[in-house]
């Protein structure tokens, strides 16, 4: 009977309750092993399809460099050590100066952003320091205009990355303080419900701007257009596929963990114009935009996989891979294959030979109303990564030759200026593909870098961006290709001579500068801990940290954990 409990007279008891006391100190002396200064593995996954990550490693290739894994921790420590002494609760550090910056609506933006690197490193005592703060600010209020997409892919998901990593174990209960987690939860409600009102327009596409105050979504502030003047007027407020469409993951990640449809459904509708496309696409998949928020309607005719679209086409997949179980699941894969094969056809070009520069390279272009331009930004160079994802996961070939195909083109844009980082864009002249060339190079410089590399710069800058070491580690875990771990490690050894300062680590102005002459700029946004560091250290640490068969990062590099 439940509850019931007879005392009986047993000489074998003394020796089960010593065999018992055995196995609880096992336990508990396991659990102390699991959760010491190293981060916690997480458990193999039940199955939810093909593996992505390389499943057989030879000579244990698949364990972590420690020496390269130590060195960009110590990175991380540097980054957050300096940015805790000049700007603590601030959003940036100003790395050249020592000043501090509110692009973020002033609530930390680093220490949320950085969290879930914090948590894989396993710096207890850093990530500690981020969650009292974490606990403590109050995102419901601030004095600017809210971006519903920058907020929901750097704060949302670091708070719901930081509450999977604590549920996973990975983040040890010794780090968290009681009731802790649930407060980083509250927290993520909190932010989601003052985002509410973005998606509170006509047709669910988000709005650009959220008033707090108001609780409503408004336009974009007359400032947008004061700083760049060819920014485009319409009758309504427009979005582009990029900030309608990478909000699913963030938010099934919350009505997961909080038990609230509302934030899916949201997110789901938000994109649905996109997923969901009324009207005739030449190019399968390929969505154009910007979109009228009140019509529904295309405003302009513009596809690619660059800024402004690129994490849209991201999330299609990662959707899929996230929840393969979902109702939408086969929707989703459906479109990401469909836009994939479409940008393979229509927007890459391999790269015309020079008389110096005889091998060709596979560059992405952008459609822009009637011409194809080959221009491609350093943005760009995450979908590499994405084509090896989606090749793994759907066990496609083609898609996985393409991404190493991209990402050598992304390489070669590294290994050939002075200081071995790439632009943050160049342009090439087409050998196919193209039925006319948009950009050719005037400028002497111009006109040298071409012929000496098949490219030029259009922006020498180089602003601590993640995406090529982003899709650098895609490569290695998915193919274990030793050349990627090399790759990775002479771009951090470039940012370590180049980009490091006193206060932390500054983007800098040309990526050709001659030795002696590299200027750094006084700007260090939020993603460089949270995505660049993140990815370096990933593609040096174990493969079972982190791995992509347990998790699915965001477009801001935060972990979220798969459904079972």
């Amino acid at each position: 009977m439940r509850g019931s409990f007879r005392r009986t007279s047993n000489p074998t008891t003394p020796y089960k309750l010593l065999a018992a006391a055995l196995v609880i100190a096992f336990y508990f002396v396991t659990m102390l092993l699991r959760h010491s200064s190293q981060p916690a593995r997480s458990p193999r996954p039940r199955d939810r399809g093909p593996a992505i990550q390389l499943q057989k490693w030879e000579n244990d290739t698949g364990g972590p460099d420690t020496p390269k894994v130590t060195r960009v921790k110590d990175a991380m420590v540097h980054t957050f050590r300096n940015y805790r002494a000049a700007a603590w609760g601030h959003d940036d550090v100003l790395p050249v100066s020592g000043g501090y910056g509110d692009s973020r609506n002033g609530w930390g933006a680093f220490i949320v952003d950085s969290a879930s690197t914090l948590a894989l490193m396993g710096l207890w005592h850093e990530l500690k320091l981020a969650i009292e703060h974490i606990v403590r600010v109050d995102f419901t209020i601030t004095e600017d205009l809210v971006d519903p997409f920058e907020t929901t892919i750097r704060y949302l998901g670091g708070l719901l990355s930081l509450v999977d990593l604590i549920d996973s174990q990975v983040v040890p209960p010794s780090v968290v303080s009681p009731g802790d987690r649930d407060k980083i939860l509250a927290q993520a409600v909190a932010l989601a419900n003052k985002l509410g009102p973005a998606y509170d327009s006509p047709t669910g596409l988000a709005w650009p701007r959220v008033d707090f105050a108001l609780n409503q979504g408004v336009p974009d502030p007359p400032e947008v257009y004061l700083k760049d003047p060819s920014k485009p007027r319409y009758e309504h407020p427009v979005i582009n596929a990029a900030r309608a469409g990478s909000s699913i993951l963030e938010n099934r990640a919350l009505s997961r963990l909080s038990g609230r449809e509302i934030y899916y459904q949201n997110a789901t509708k938000s994109w649905a114009p996109l997923v969901w496309n009324r009207y005739l696409e030449e190019y399968p998949g390929l969505v154009d935009t910007p979109i009228d928020i009140v019509t529904g309607d295309a405003v302009s005719h513009q596809h690619h996989w660059d800024a402004g679209h690129d994490s849209y086409y991201e999330y299609l997949l990662k959707a899929a891979v996230l929840a393969p179980g979902d109702r939408y699941s086969d929707r989703y894969k459906s479109r990401w294959l469909a836009a994939a094969r479409s940008f393979h056809k229509q927007l890459t070009s391999r790269s015309t030979p020079t008389e110096t520069h005889k091998t060709q390279h596979l560059f992405m272009g952008k459609y822009h109303t009637g011409n194809l331009l080959n221009v491609q930004s350093h943005l760009a160079c995450w979908a590499p990564g994405s084509f090896l994802l989606g090749g793994a996961y759907l066990q496609n070939k083609t898609m996985l030759n393409l991404g190493r195909a991209l990402l050598e083109g992304c390489h070669h844009t590294y290994q050939s200026t002075t200081t071995g980082i790439g632009p943050e864009s160049f342009s090439w002249i087409p050998y196919t593909n193209f039925p006319e060339i948009i950009y050719e190079p005037r400028a002497d410089r111009s006109k040298a870098e071409l012929a000496a590399h098949g490219f030029w710069a259009a922006d020498p800058r180089f602003l601590l961006r993640p995406e090529y070491v982003e899709a650098v580690f895609y490569g290695w875990r998915i193919t274990g290709e030793q050349r990627y771990r090399d790759w990775a490690w002479e771009a951090f050894e470039a940012m370590e001579k180049h980009c490091r300062t006193e206060h932390g680590y500054a983007a800098i102005a040309d990526v050709f500068a001659e030795e002696g002459r590299v200027v750094q700029l006084d700007e260090q946004e939020s993603f460089w801990s949270a995505e660049t560091l993140k990815y370096l250290w990933l593609t040096f640490a174990d493969v079972r940290v982190g791995s992509l068969d347990d998790w699915v990062y965001t477009t801001e590099g935060h972990p979220l954990r798969r459904d079972v």
